[in-house]
């Protein structure tokens, strides 16, 4: 792991689709800027749980079946996701104020993130991943009625986002993983 939380002996997971829908992607985060909040959290609840059915269709040993040494599993993916959310969550309902979040809860933030030396198991992951999901939820929901949307965070990879581009990025960075989560159930189908 590094300083930072990251895995250093595993691939990082952007997906070549996610790199080449880069402008696409960016359309559906700009659009989020217009939507109400119970637009955007029906967004993002449709890929909320359609990636979590993708991780309730297996078995917690096939979890830990990587489809190359290199690669990341389905455990991992959900672990990244878990943290990735929770992280969004704190965004939105901070940013939206006009702050950041505390600095721990912004540890081991970047493309790839996961925490460090989580040993859980699969369906403990699943279970936090469900409160990330809802507490982002909240967060969308509980938004000022005149949220602050001229602070902004910069995504490693989309730029500088208000806190309304940060909820709809939650369901860029889903789109991406449910590709993944598929391409590694398909490879355990072989």
């Amino acid at each position: 792991m590094t300083g930072d939380g990251r895995a250093t002996s595993e691939r990082v997971m952007v997906s070549e689709n996610i790199t080449l829908r880069r402008d696409e992607y960016m359309e559906l985060l700009h659009a989020h800027r217009t939507k109400s909040p119970a637009e955007i959290i029906e967004s993002v609840r449709e890929t909320q749980e359609q990636l979590l059915s993708l991780f309730s269709s297996c078995s917690a040993e096939e979890a830990l079946r990587k489809p190359a040494a290199d690669e990341w599993c389905l455990r991992d993916l959900a672990l990244h996701s878990m943290f990735t959310e929770r992280l969004v969550g704190k965004l939105v309902h901070h940013m939206s104020r006009g702050s950041l979040p505390p600095p721990e809860d912004l540890q081991g933030a970047g493309i790839g993130m996961m925490p460090k030396n989580d040993d859980r198991e699969y369906n403990a992951i699943l279970s936090d991943l469900r409160e990330a999901n809802a507490a982002l939820l909240d967060a969308i929901r509980d938004l000022p009625e005149e949220p602050n949307v001229e602070f902004l965070v910069p995504h490693p990879f989309f730029g500088p986002l208000n806190c309304l581009e940060w909820a709809g990025f939650e369901r860029v960075h889903d789109m991406d993983h449910i590709q993944h989560a598929q391409t590694i159930l398909a490879g355990m189908q072989r």
